[in-house]
């Protein structure tokens, strides 16, 4: 039992930042799953010692984060709204 490798933080870490990059259209939903890929990111590097994961999960919760915000400063800027139909569509 002592042997046993700890990985649940590192794979939490690394479902909560694919969600996030999958719902990045949805700024809310993006953001908080990106901070719980990078606090669980941050607590499986504490605790976990020999997981491949921990990083995965962290730099997954940090690009999403950073991506959407973009997104979101990209689209306020121009006025634009991601579901919206161009005028030269209809």
């Amino acid at each position: 039992m002592e042997n046993e490798e700890r990985i649940g933080l590192g794979v939490a870490s690394m479902i909560f930042g694919i969600i996030s990059l999958a719902s990045m259209c949805f700024i809310v939903i993006s953001v908080f799953f990106g901070i719980l890929a990078i606090i669980f990111g941050i607590l499986s590097i504490i605790f976990e010692k020999k997981n491949k994961l921990k990083l995965t999960g962290l730099i997954l919760g940090l690009i999403s984060i950073t991506i959407t915000i973009v997104l979101y400063l990209v689209l306020g800027v121009w006025d634009l709204n991601i579901f919206m139909i161009p005028k030269w569509y209809i």
